[in-house]
């Protein structure tokens, strides 16, 4: 197991997702965020936005942060996803508010 590549690292990724859409609230989950990552590991990161295109919003997303140099993983949800789904076990959002650790907030 190792840690998080590179504190640098994860700031100029929020950086670059701010600069793109202004988020509300990004959130590291998964691996990065228990410490648990391995060499195959991604950086998986929910970026909350109101009144927000998840689609275009995740593209704007991935093109301001082509060329980071690790892979990263980027869900795109809006408030109202996380009340209507939050609690839904099939979904990433539970777990990603449960487990994961919020590294910006507006």
């Amino acid at each position: 197991m190792m840690t998080f590549p590179d504190d640098n690292l994860l700031q100029e990724i929020i950086d670059r997702i701010v600069e793109a859409i202004e988020p509300e609230r990004v959130i590291l989950f998964g691996s990065a965020s228990r410490g648990e990552m391995t060499r195959n590991s991604d950086i998986d990161l929910l970026v909350i936005k109101s009144n927000v295109h998840r689609g275009k919003a995740t593209d704007a997303i991935y093109r301001n942060i082509r060329g980071c140099g690790y892979p990263v993983d980027v869900i795109v949800a809006r408030p109202e996803d996380l009340q209507q789904f939050g609690d839904s076990p099939a979904l990433v959002f539970s777990s990603a508010i449960r487990s994961g650790r919020e590294v910006y907030a507006a």
